[in-house]
Formats: C-alpha cells, structure tokens, sequence
C-alpha cells in the first residue's frame, strides 16, 4: 500500500459539504472523502475474506488485476528504459514496417487474380456443361 503524503493522495477526492444547523441557522463545513478512479488503485486490491469464498465480481477483478500485473512484468518492465528513451516505438514501427514488406512479397507471389502460379496446374480445356434447371 503507497503512503501517500498529506492532500497528495490522488485515489481520493475531498469534498467539502457545507452544512446547515437547523436550530441555529449556522453554516458548517464538512470535508468528506470520495474514491477516485486512479491508477494508483491497482496497488490496493480487495480484501479477500478469512474464508477464502469470494464473490464472482471480486474474481474478476482479482483475475484482471493480475493479468495487468503479468502484463507489466512480461512487456513493460524490461523494455522501461527503451519506452522512456523512446527506442522502444521505433523498434515497434520497425517491425510493423517489416511485416508489411512480407505482405507485399506475399502479394508479389499470387497471380492477379490472387491465386497461386502452379506450374503443374491445367485447367480441364472442356467445357462444363450448361445449367438446364431453371
């Protein structure tokens, strides 16, 4: 858990609520604090009860929060430096670039109308006979 410095928490929003005595008449401020949608939250996964039964939302969430987590350790963390320094996107555009060219080559290889050139191929020189069905 992030121990965050105080007003800096960014997973909560203060709300100050102004407040009326009904006797007096009086104005009261009241700060009430509000979760906000952060990134940060992913660092506080759900309490998971003493029993192990969760719910099926809880399971999901569990699941997903994971499948993050892997995909930061897998993708992200080694190539960090390369994300910051910006090498990383070029190495991605490279790649996209190369996997265009073997389409392109791909395309090269097929006749016009998009099938293979067999040399061995023949197409039968008869004529199919006429649909008579009508």
């Amino acid at each position: 858990m992030i121990d965050w410095k105080k007003g800096k928490n960014v997973t909560v929003k203060v709300i100050k609520k102004k407040q009326k005595h009904k006797g007096k008449g009086q104005a009261k401020y009241v700060n009430k604090t509000v979760k906000n949608d952060s990134f940060f939250n992913f660092f506080a996964p759900p309490e998971v009860p003493e029993d192990g039964d969760m719910d099926e939302e809880t399971e999901q969430l569990l699941e997903a929060d994971f499948e993050i987590g892997h995909f930061f350790r897998e993708r992200l963390i080694p190539k960090a430096v390369l994300f910051f320094t910006g090498e990383a996107m070029d190495d991605e555009f490279d790649e996209e670039e190369e996997e265009e060219e073997d389409d392109e080559d791909d395309e090269e290889q097929l006749g016009e109308d998009g099938e293979d050139e067999d040399p061995d191929f023949k197409p039968s020189e008869e004529n199919p006979p006429e649909c008579k069905q009508q």
